[in-house]
């Protein structure tokens, strides 16, 4: 315990030092605030025996395009209907970017959890359920009109199927965006690393950016890759950040 509160001693020191930080928010942070996580190997066996088709396979362009009903089956009942709650570590994400000691935000999570908490500089790298939209006449839609409709949601001015606002497996990351987040990776003098590992892919597409002084990592799980970073605590982020009292 003693140990623990040094370290967290050592993360409030190092925020406070910061003067521009950027956070990279792994997928497991998500699943601590209770979101959906269609990867993880129980659900993932509990939906394959529903469906005849693994998350995979159902959250994925082709299977979007070619049988759209099952993928709103699938999506509306197992994607989108556990959304999460906004917790204290979010909320403590939110007041370190309004004493503008947290710069940006860059996530794959797709139920838009900083967002809501608050923070306005995210990056949202895979796109977010709250957004949706007709593809043919550009008409967004929200997502209660998605999780209230009947079937397959379509546009009610041009009836095409509305498309999430999500970035699905076999997909392409908005270049921009990546380049837009990099470009803030590379401003960093402290890069905040939570909810997954050094060698994520979250962590693979960023890391090679940081040029700043301070790489920490908040992670519930060891790894080998730890030792690449300068301060590494072990827990629920969501939960440390919360320890902070900040």
């Amino acid at each position: 315990m003693e140990y623990y509160k040094e370290k967290i001693s050592w993360l409030r020191q190092t925020i406070e030092r910061s003067n521009y930080m950027v956070c990279l928010m792994g997928v497991r942070v998500s699943s601590q605030c209770g979101c959906t996580n269609y990867r993880d190997e129980h659900d993932a066996y509990v939906i394959e025996g529903k469906y005849g088709y693994s998350p995979e396979e159902m959250f994925n362009a082709t299977f979007y395009n070619t049988r759209v009903e099952q993928f709103y089956e699938f999506y509306k009942n197992d994607m989108i209907n556990v959304l999460g709650e906004v917790g204290e570590g979010l909320k403590t994400m939110q007041r370190l970017e309004a004493r503008g000691k947290l710069k940006s935000i860059i996530t794959r999570d797709i139920f838009s959890l900083p967002k809501r908490a608050g923070c306005r500089n995210v990056y949202e790298l895979h796109g977010s359920v709250f957004s949706n939209h007709c593809p043919h006449c550009g008409k967004q839609y929200s997502l209660e009109y998605i999780q209230q409709s009947d079937g397959v949601p379509k546009c009610q001015v041009c009836g095409t199927v509305i498309r999430p606002g999500v970035s699905m497996i076999g997909e392409m990351v908005d270049n921009g965006l990546i380049s837009r987040a990099a470009e803030e990776v590379q401003k960093a003098d402290t890069l905040l690393v939570m909810g997954c590992n050094l060698k994520s892919q979250l962590a693979n597409t960023f890391l090679r950016y940081f040029t700043g002084e301070q790489l920490v990592l908040l992670n519930s799980q060891e790894h080998f890759a730890d030792k690449k970073a300068d301060l590494v605590i072990h827990g629920k982020p969501m939960d440390i950040l919360k320890d902070l009292g900040i």
